[in-house]
């Protein structure tokens, strides 16, 4: 739907209110403000006298606004005084290069001096409006399935504020407003209880897998055997009398103990390294052979799902190049600035046509080196440190130099214990994945309640 007056509807019907409710636009009901058009060369990522914070989309959540963290801080001239936020505003997001972003909302709920950017708005409700009314309105399925209906765009999505402000809202009168937002808060709150202790759950599974992930490449996961071919006899097979690859092994100052029978060696020494090539978005096409993204590279894992990228026509040279094997290492080198949202690490499992893009490094391991161990080095906590210790880049982007990291020591351990270390990991991982999935479960349906709650609110339909 494109004209402005297809969307003077609600996903309740008008004959399906109770007696004395109404429908209205939100034009009607709130005021709509844009959000601070400011200029990133003034932009700064911490707070500075003078300066005002400003919430982008991912500040938005389904939990609420996020006001702590992912902040960006313009000078505070450049914002307007009906842009400060007041308690009861609705954040909205308007544009964003995701579908799912777009039409994202939530509510301020305390005192709070910032404003939002320029992909969002402000929904401000006006005097006789109760706020908290229309904050459950933009939490409801409903909301949602208007909103994903309306945004468009070719190469970013948006949501119109002319589409904004004629979503109708349901009416009661304004003490029914508050009698229902009363018993939706009662009923939420039992709800919110239960998925706080979920998300507890799932934050102690995150630190046990951090637990075992650490304890993994500092040799205390399983035990050392004596009878294993120690890590630097290993190597000496490895590189034979190549003193250029020995002088790589050499210690650095601030590399810590290891187990007996493990060493460390930089990955230049064990590793084929290559960066990726700058394919052209011109060449793209809807099929063929893939190109691996930065944001394919996830967190342990390799994710060929996400915007999937091809391209047909590829010079010989070029595809001979920089096409992947299966147990190749890849790390993403770009991502924001401070936020260690990259220097993920993955592995590739299977044979597929796939081809290395630009900002991923490759690290091919020399055989017999185990690439799922050093999977789970490169993910260690020692490892990432040093990798953000390279972190160049302007107060939105972070890079690091592929010639830098591959300078970086790694520990190795007998090949026998790489193989031992894997399969236990393998295994406690498998363990913590079962609970995640039950876990999760149970957060599906306490939100599934929740929608259903405000459902049956925003029609009328909810009592004690």
């Amino acid at each position: 739907m494109t004209k402005s007056n297809n969307w003077q509807i609600f996903a309740v019907p008008a004959s399906a209110l109770p007696s004395g409710w109404s429908q209205a636009p939100l034009s009607e009901l709130a005021q709509l403000i844009r959000g601070v058009v400011y200029q990133k060369d003034k932009a700064r990522d911490k707070p500075q006298p003078g300066y005002i914070p400003i919430l982008r989309a991912a500040n938005i959540q389904e939990e609420g606004l996020v006001l702590g963290q992912n902040l960006v801080f313009v000078p505070e001239k450049d914002v307007k005084a009906e842009q400060l936020l007041q308690p009861g505003d609705v954040v909205v997001c308007m544009s964003s290069g995701s579908r799912e972003l777009v039409g994202k909302a939530a509510q301020l709920d305390e005192l709070w001096q910032g404003a939002c950017g320029a992909f969002c708005a402000v929904v401000r409700f006006k005097a006789g409006f109760e706020p908290k009314w229309g904050g459950y309105f933009f939490c409801s399925d409903n909301y949602r399935r208007l909103i994903q209906a309306a945004a468009a765009g070719v190469n970013i999505n948006n949501l119109r504020y002319d589409a904004l402000a004629q979503l109708r809202l349901p009416v009661p009168p304004l003490g029914e407003q508050q009698r229902l937002v009363a018993l939706i808060e009662h009923y939420c709150h039992r709800i919110d209880t239960g998925m706080a202790a979920l998300r507890r759950a799932q934050g102690r599974l995150q630190d046990y897998r951090a637990a075992v992930l650490e304890a993994a490449v500092s040799g205390r996961l399983v035990a050392q055997d004596p009878a294993d071919e120690p890590a630097t006899a290993l190597l000496g097979r490895l590189w034979g009398e190549h003193s250029s690859q020995v002088a790589l092994v050499e210690p650095l100052p601030h590399l810590p103990p290891l187990p007996q029978g493990w060493t460390w060696a930089r990955l230049a020494a064990i590793s084929n390294a290559l960066g990726g090539y700058a394919f052209k978005s011109r060449d793209f096409s809807a099929s063929g052979l893939q190109i691996v993204k930065i944001a394919n590279v996830e967190r342990g894992r390799l994710n060929l799902a996400e915007r999937p990228t091809f391209i047909n026509q590829v010079e010989k040279r070029i595809k001979e190049k920089y096409r992947l094997q299966p147990g190749d290492l890849l790390i993403s080198l770009t991502g924001t600035r401070r936020k260690r949202d990259y220097g993920f690490v993955a592995i590739v499992q299977q044979e597929k046509d796939l081809l290395l893009n630009q900002r991923v490094a490759r690290l091919r391991l020399q055989p017999p080196l185990n690439p799922h161990f050093f999977l789970l080095a490169l993910q260690g906590n020692y490892f990432q440190n040093r990798f953000f210790q390279y972190e160049t880049g302007n107060v939105g982007q972070g890079n690091v130099r592929m010639a830098a990291v591959i300078q970086e020591a790694v520990p190795i351990p007998p090949l026998a214990e790489q193989a031992r270390i894997v399969a236990a990991v393998a295994q406690r991982f498998a363990a913590v994945e079962r609970l995640e999935t039950v876990i999760e479960t149970n957060v599906r349906r306490a939100e599934l309640l929740r929608q259903t709650i405000l459902g049956q609110a925003l029609s009328g339909r909810l009592s004690k």
